[in-house]
């Protein structure tokens, strides 16, 4: 990880690239990703090639960059990822430039945006110093914000919305969820009218900031459906679409059902709830599914993370769920394949858990494994929570990285 912009720039301003019309960033601490796959399929939906850029990938690398909702292929990522190579590498006139991983991704979505009429982009953290800050946009959208990575954003939930504000460009409309606290509105609109990054040649001006109120009692995408109708309207593109997106959108591993048919053995819902809010905001329709899906408690958690700053506090909303409704059994694990290590099992099970003595295995496999022994009266439907990586862990287990599969508006 390195945050800054100049490197990505440099490399961006090279490749020259005519960028599409519409370019819509996208930052926050939870429901970035659901509006922007949102954003795209309404798009998809009304026939408007467009281009999406999300972090981090489920199941294969390609899924980062979806031309009209499915993956690119592997040849067209291969080939922009050349053209990226021969950029960043110095000569007589030009230095050297080193990328990081996600650079290099942003800037493939960069490339293969071209002829596009939309490009969407999801920030990767925070906003100010994300690489995804280092191009053009013509409009920006912040969704929900909450105390994370606050050893880089800032200690405070102000300073963290102002960071993620700072995605705002020089009088350009930008949307943002009411954060209902009048401090870290201030400090989101004080950033609003000082818009513009004087390092990456923009002439500081405000930008046209429309604070969007949320009711309550909303589910995730039900909030998201509300961000994108205020952007759509405010750039004139026809709203009618997003509630039949809102209906057909398939958004991997985000409260995604696979049923007995495409596990070969028992129903699973994954969700990746990666910090405390983000928990907390999935749970009320967690327990709304669980209900419908595992009527009198029949169900089984697999649970494993990605670092926390404060590990009781992310889990107590999760323990409130299992003493409400007890699952039959809780399977601790790691998931492989993230940023940062997995938190191990061991740490895992210092916490206090409804159920005594929980399982622990080393890897989704082995879970998955293991319940595939087990009787359905005593399994029920297997909720798996935690990580992003974790529910790639399991649906790469069951095959599911086709396009097909990945693609956010089934075929079928």
């Amino acid at each position: 990880m390195a945050l800054g912009l100049q490197g990505t720039k440099t490399v961006l301003n090279r490749l020259q690239i005519e960028f599409p019309p519409h370019i819509i960033h996208v930052a926050g601490s939870n429901g970035k990703g659901t509006v922007c796959a949102l954003m795209s399929t309404a798009f998809t939906l009304n026939n408007i090639d467009n281009v999406l850029f999300t972090s981090p990938h489920v199941a294969r690398i390609e899924e980062r960059i979806r031309r009209n909702g499915t993956p690119i292929s592997s040849h067209e990522f291969d080939e922009a990822l050349n053209q990226i190579q021969r950029a960043s590498i110095g000569d007589e006139n030009n230095s050297a430039i080193e990328l990081t991983f996600f650079e290099i991704t942003y800037l493939i979505a960069m490339i293969t945006s071209a002829g596009s009429e939309v490009l969407l982009l999801e920030t990767g953290l925070g906003g100010r110093l994300d690489a995804t800050r280092s191009g053009p946009a013509t409009a920006s959208l912040v969704t929900a914000v909450s105390r994370e990575h606050m050893e880089i954003l800032g200690s405070n939930l102000p300073k963290i919305a102002r960071e993620k504000a700072a995605i705002a460009r020089p009088s350009c409309p930008i949307i943002i969820r009411d954060p209902e606290d009048i401090e870290v509105r201030n400090a989101m609109e004080e950033e609003t009218l000082n818009a513009g990054n004087t390092s990456l040649d923009e002439i500081q001006a405000p930008a046209q900031a429309t604070f969007v109120p949320i009711p309550s009692g909303v589910g995730v995408r039900e909030e998201a459906a509300v961000m994108a109708s205020a952007l759509f309207e405010t750039l004139g593109f026809s709203t009618a679409s997003i509630e039949q997106a809102k209906s057909v959108l398939r958004w991997p591993a985000r409260l995604h059902f696979l049923n007995q048919k495409e596990t070969s053995t028992h129903p699973y819902l994954l969700d990746a709830a990666h910090n405390p809010s983000g928990i907390r905001r999935v749970l009320p329709e967690l327990e709304e599914l669980l209900s419908q899906h595992a009527p009198n408690s029949n169900w089984t958690l697999i649970f494993g993370t990605s670092p926390q700053h404060d590990l009781a506090d992310f889990l107590a909303p999760l323990h409130d769920l299992c003493q409400r409704l007890p699952p039959k059994q809780i399977l601790l694990t790691q998931p492989h394949g993230g940023r940062y290590p997995g938190v191990d099992v061991n740490d895992l099970l210092e916490q206090k858990w409804t159920i005594k003595n929980p399982l622990t295995f080393a890897s989704a496999d082995q879970a998955i494994e293991y319940l595939a022994t087990q009787s359905e009266d005593s399994v029920g439907l297997v909720v798996s929570l935690g990580s992003l990586y974790l529910q790639g862990n399991i649906l790469n287990f069951f095959n599911w990285a086709s396009d097909e599969n990945l693609s956010l508006v089934a075929k079928h």
